[in-house]
């Protein structure tokens, strides 16, 4: 059996790399093993652009990368912690696009239940985890 849909947080590497080697072990003791293919470490931090030394997780090395995402959520390696919420945004305008398509000749009340009920979560889901800019969210706003 395999685990998913871990996300591991450390300030150092050598911290990462220990944190790494519990979770190892753990998951060996549950008769659970990580799927090297899936797992990834990004750095963020002012000199992001450099490449750490290589970690391993039950003895195979992981890659790392300039982007991840986790829970739908896409997280980047940049100076300070960020995400990147383009294509949040773009099912946003598919699931809105979507609804105001298949509903002509509905009412305008019943188009914007629609749109709380499917688009809004679709739009608003993590995001109160972040203390989002102003100007941020004009760009949502924008077309």
């Amino acid at each position: 059996m395999y685990a998913d849909d871990l996300m591991s947080l450390s300030a150092s590497v050598s911290g990462l790399q220990q944190l790494l080697d519990v979770c190892a072990l753990t998951a060996k003791d549950l008769y659970l093993q990580f799927n090297d293919k899936k797992s990834y470490c990004i750095i963020v931090r002012p000199k992001h652009k450099c490449q750490p030394s290589s970690v391993l997780l039950s003895g195979k090395p992981l890659q790392w990368v300039d982007s991840v995402k986790y829970l739908g959520i896409t997280f980047m390696s940049t100076k300070v912690f960020s995400v990147d919420l383009n294509q949040v945004r773009h099912k946003f305008f598919g699931c809105t696009n979507s609804i105001l398509v298949h509903s002509s000749g509905v009412s305008e009340l019943i188009k914007l239940h629609l749109m709380e009920s499917y688009c809004y979560p679709v739009l608003s889901y993590g995001l109160e985890c972040f203390n989002l800019s102003s100007s941020f969210v004009n760009h949502l706003n924008a077309y």
